[in-house]
């Protein structure tokens, strides 16, 4: 964790504590998701889940990589004086140099690229949230975020429809209709508004075990997510079988009982065999543990705000 700390080295200005905060906190969610365990299909400490290319030490490799980027972004959102509509473009202009440096670091394995998208959008809102409001609450980020995204990926999907997808996601939107991560944060990133988040602060307000609240989330967002990693590995009716089966472990009590866990454990071989990912849920769970640990910091209180 404190490798991540040292690799903000940017402004020197007042607000650099808080930055750096923001990066740090969204660096280690990364962290956070894959040191989660079990997770059926999905890279952990157990296993590589349905991942014959990447491992957790591609995690690590990948995160240490890319974490520059998330505290440039969160600075880029402190300091933006102009529309914003206009931060979305200029950070993901950033974000094609960390996607060079995460394939540069991982031997060309796509370990991180969708969360270089949306983490990077919500450390971006995270800056420009605190300059502005002195917090960096869920409904402000989300509600920011969505202002930002939603000319330009609108704009996007229309255009998805009228030409040859360039990408498995273009490819799945023409055929299901399934907007992505583009529809997730188009939504005011609803999954974890609704879905994940709640999850989360009840198991915690619970007392389970941090990582029982987080074997939980992720089951909670497979039964209730349209997974297109699910869908670009299978297809549609896979998907539902995934979620009518993290529905039943649900109904087991999911991670809190000795029942539903010992389930989550056979479904990790399942999926492995199957070579079923919900790569996205896992993404949306990376997402909701730094959007729940920002929720906890007091910004005011820091000396240097």
């Amino acid at each position: 964790m404190q490798q991540i700390e040292q690799l903000y080295t940017g402004c020197k200005k007042k607000k650099e504590k808080s930055i750096k905060i923001i990066g740090t906190i969204a660096a280690r969610a990364l962290l956070e998701e894959v040191f989660t365990a079990p997770k059926p299909g999905l890279v952990d400490p157990i296993s590589s889940g349905a991942h014959k290319d990447m491992d957790i030490n591609t995690f690590i490799i990948s995160t240490l990589a890319i974490a520059p980027y998330f505290f440039e972004t969160a600075e880029m959102g402190y300091y933006w004086d102009k529309k914003l509509p206009d931060l979305f473009r200029a950070i993901r202009l950033l974000g094609i140099n960390a996607e060079k440096a995460m394939f540069h670091a991982t031997k060309g394995v796509n370990t991180h690229k969708g969360l270089i998208f949306l983490i990077g959008i919500l450390t971006a809102s995270a800056g420009y949230c605190l300059r502005r409001y002195h917090c960096c609450c869920p409904n402000q980020l989300f509600s920011t975020s969505q202002r930002m995204v939603r000319s330009e990926l609108t704009k996007e999907l229309i255009m998805i429809n009228s030409s040859i997808p360039k990408t498995k996601g273009e490819t799945l939107y023409q055929m299901y209709g399934h907007k992505g991560i583009r529809g997730e944060v188009l939504s005011g990133f609803t999954s974890i508004s609704n879905i994940s988040l709640p999850c989360m602060q009840d198991g915690i307000k619970k007392g389970y075990d941090w990582n029982q609240v987080k074997v939980q989330t992720l089951i909670e967002l497979m039964a209730q997510v349209e997974d297109t990693n699910v869908l670009a590995r299978h297809n549609n009716k896979t998907l539902q079988n995934v979620q009518k089966t993290a529905g039943y472990v649900i109904e087991m009590g999911g991670a809190y009982t000795s029942k539903g866990f010992k389930y989550i454990n056979f479904l990790d071989q399942v999926f492995i065999e199957k070579n079923i990912s919900s790569g996205g849920c896992a993404d949306l769970l990376a997402v909701t543990i730094m959007v729940y640990h920002l929720s906890l910091i007091d910004f005011m209180s820091i000396a240097n705000y």
